[in-house]
């Protein structure tokens, strides 16, 4: 983890992000700028967090450790998203492992004074927002994974995530995040590769072969 001082950065990334919108203007003095390595961890289940972090830049995923030992993916957030605010509302210890699949770059905001941010009204209702959004990401997706296969899903991905035709698959969080077992995950990609929708030129690189039978599978309104 890498702590960047610089003021007039955090000033520019405040205007570019519009982070007002997500902390008031009298905590922007106490923001940090803050880089994750891929594999490190943002915070720990169960950890008190001693930051609400808002991510910038990166992919990580957001994992939960069952009682039987098994971790499971809630998500991999793609959009900048906010880590901390459970907590902080409910003054319970980190509900979740939140780790860096790259390089992440977040906005921090220490948290000194947990009883102040937690009587400020303005702090409050920006949070309450950013709460009820997440809480409304989370209820497309669960009723998705419900109401859609898993052929469906994968090619919605595929379009998301492609840059000119190529794309990566990271198999084991996708299975988590469709919930679904790995198994089923590749003889869906089998499919798709036998159907010449898509190619596998190397390992762990695919390439669309044809859009349109893609497309035609794409869960609408994603």
């Amino acid at each position: 983890m890498n702590t960047i001082p610089q003021r007039q950065e955090i000033e520019k990334i405040v205007k570019d992000y519009q982070l007002e919108e997500v902390f008031p203007s009298n905590y922007h003095a106490q923001l940090q700028l803050v880089t994750y390595q891929k594999g490190q961890a943002i915070c720990h289940q169960g950890e008190e967090l001693n930051a609400l972090s808002y991510v910038l830049k990166g992919k990580l995923k957001i994992v939960r450790r069952l009682f039987n030992g098994k971790e499971y993916i809630l998500e991999t957030p793609m959009q900048p998203t906010i880590i901390g605010d459970i907590e902080l509302m409910t003054r319970r210890g980190a509900v979740s492992s939140v780790i860096a699949l790259e390089e992440v770059q977040v906005v921090q905001l220490p948290l000194y004074n947990k009883d102040q941010l937690l009587k400020d009204p303005l702090f409050l209702f920006k949070i309450g927002q950013n709460l009820a959004e997440s809480l409304y990401r989370q209820n497309i997706s669960a009723s998705t994974n419900i109401s859609y296969s898993v052929k469906e899903r994968l090619a919605t991905h595929i379009l998301t995530v492609q840059e000119d035709g190529h794309f990566q698959l990271n198999l084991p969080i996708l299975a988590d995040t469709f919930g679904t077992s790995y198994r089923h995950l590749m003889r869906v990609i089998k499919q798709l590769l036998d159907q010449n929708i898509i190619s596998k030129p190397s390992f762990k690189h695919y390439q669309i072969e044809n859009r349109s039978a893609l497309e035609q599978l794409v869960i609408e309104g994603n």
